[in-house]
This record gives structure tokens, C-alpha cells and sequence, in this order.
């Protein structure tokens, strides 16, 4: 009985202080680091573009096709930062058709 009221009790410890954790709101500095790393990425992906538009390996018009889509992502993710969103800007995976390995 002693045992099922420790382990009981534990479990509630955990899951408090846990939660705790992951209720954090990012401070001021956070967020524009964030922003900043952001802005980074952005910029490194046009250049990453632009290189590969000199290197032959894609054509202008797919350059700016992609340019584009990275500017409208831009453009959502600063969206999301105004309205207080910090997370899920990265890509959105489907679920797999078979999630369990085991199954064929």
C-alpha cells in the first residue's frame, strides 16, 4: 500500500513540475532571437537560390517561382509572430499510411 501511495505521488510530482516547464512563456529576447534566426534562414535560402540560378541548375523562372513561395512563408511566419505564435513553422509531416513498423 505504502509503495502504490509513493509511486502515486511521484507520478503526480512529475507531471506538475513538467508541466511547468512547457507552460514557460518566451521572454522579450527570445522571441527576437528567434525572429533574427528566422530572418537568417530566409535570407541564407534566396542566397542558396541565387547560387544555384548562376550554377545552371535551375532556371530563372523556377528561381523566382521558389523566391516567391519563400517570401509568402516569410511573410506567414511574421504573421505568426505577431499574433503570439512561436511554434509549428516547421514543415508539416502527413501521417504515415502504416505508422507501425511490425505491420506490412
Amino acid at each position: 500500500m505504502l509503495k502504490k501511495f509513493a509511486v502515486s505521488l511521484l507520478t503526480l510530482a512529475f507531471l506538475t513540475f513538467g508541466a511547468g516547464t512547457c507552460l514557460a512563456a518566451p521572454t522579450a529576447t527570445q522571441i527576437d532571437e528567434l525572429k533574427a534566426l528566422n530572418q537568417q534562414m530566409f535570407t541564407l535560402k534566396k542566397e542558396i537560390v541565387d547560387k544555384q540560378l548562376e550554377a545552371g541548375l535551375i532556371d530563372k523562372e523556377k528561381a523566382a517561382d521558389i523566391k516567391t513561395h519563400i517570401d509568402k512563408h516569410q511573410k506567414k511566419m511574421e504573421e505568426n509572430f505577431a499574433n503570439g505564435q512561436y511554434t509549428g513553422f516547421g514543415k508539416k509531416h502527413a501521417p504515415h499510411k502504416n505508422p507501425s513498423p511490425c505491420k506490412p
